[in-house]
This record gives C-alpha cells, structure tokens and sequence, in this order.
C-alpha cells in the first residue's frame, strides 16, 4: 500500500521536468505546478486581471466600519478572517517556512506572485460552486462544489451516462464522497 502513496505522490509532486540553471544544478518542477501555474495565468488574463483590479475594492470592504449594517451581519475584516481560516491550514505556514528558509527573502515576492495568480484560480473555483450548486432535497440548503459542476461538465443531460469519471476521482480523492456527493455521482 505504501507504494501505492509513494507513485502516486511522485507523479502528482516528483519532478516531471528539470530545467538547467546557471551554475550546473536544475530546477525540478512537478505535474501540479505545470498545470497550477498556466491555469492561473489563463483565469487572470480571463478574468481582466480581477486579483489586481479589486485590489483597491477589496482594501475597502475590509477597512470599512460596520456600524451600519445589523447585527446579524458580519463587517468585512471579519469576513477576511473567516474566509483565510477556511483556506489556510498547517501545511500553508509550514510551507512559507520552509520556502523562505530554501529560498531567501525573494522566496516572499514568488509566493505573492502565486497567491495573485491562485487568487485567480480560487475565484472561478467559487463562481462554478454557486452557479452549479443544487437544491438538498433532502435536509433542504444546498450542496455542490467541484464534483457537482465536474459531473455537469462531463455529462450532458439528456446523455445516457449516470456517472462523471472525472467528478468521481475529485469526490474520492477529496474525502467528499459522503452520502451527499455520492448520490450524485
């Protein structure tokens, strides 16, 4: 079985390409950052540039005062720390960590560079969850997210097809095939 987690962690994580570098050692970049890195560029060229544009937006709903709004609401910077708890974890602390302690000061600017770009990334992610989310007929609310729009991206309606190969590989290898995903799928 530990083999199984190590080919599958090479592939996702081991260096796929190795790019020579001045002085005779190589840069190893794996599958994840191949495709991570192009498809954050596609979705901020896509998006006209949304992380750099609501830059100044996004400064300003999160100083705001929230005087105004009821007390049911919540004010902007407590959005912000609900929103970073949420996406934040351990592995995320341990890894600027360890890239600035590889990698130096200038370690700081790349990460910086790759949360404009995954900001991107995390955007249309969100747009699809909401624009694809479907009504819980059983509890009521709603439930959705990658599986639910990788299913209807996959699967016409109308098509014979029951089941998405590719919502089904996120739903497993998330750990969000509980009885809400699995119906679907």
């Amino acid at each position: 079985m530990a083999e199984i987690f190590t080919a599958i962690y090479n592939l996702l994580w081991g260096d796929m390409v190795r790019i020579p570098l001045p002085g005779g050692s190589t840069l190893g970049l794996s599958l994840l950052v191949i495709i991570l890195i192009p498809a954050g560029l596609y979705f901020t060229v896509r998006t006209r540039f949304l992380p750099f544009r609501l830059f100044p937006e996004m400064l300003r709903v999160t100083l705001e005062s929230n005087k105004k709004t009821d007390k049911a609401g919540i004010s902007g910077l407590q959005a912000l720390i609900v929103s970073t708890a949420c996406r934040v974890g351990m592995g995320n602390l341990v890894g600027v960590v360890a890239a600035i302690s590889a990698g130096g000061a200038g370690a700081v600017f790349w990460m910086w560079v790759i949360a404009l770009l995954g900001s991107s990334t995390a955007f249309i992610e969100a747009t699809l969850a909401q624009l694809y989310k479907e009504k819980d007929p059983l509890y009521g609310g709603y439930r959705g997210g990658p599986a639910y729009y990788l299913h209807r991206m996959f699967i016409k309606e109308g098509s014979g097809r029951k089941r998405s190969i590719a919502a089904s590989l996120f739903a497993v290898s998330s750990g969000a095939s509980g009885t809400g995903s699995a119906e679907r799928l």
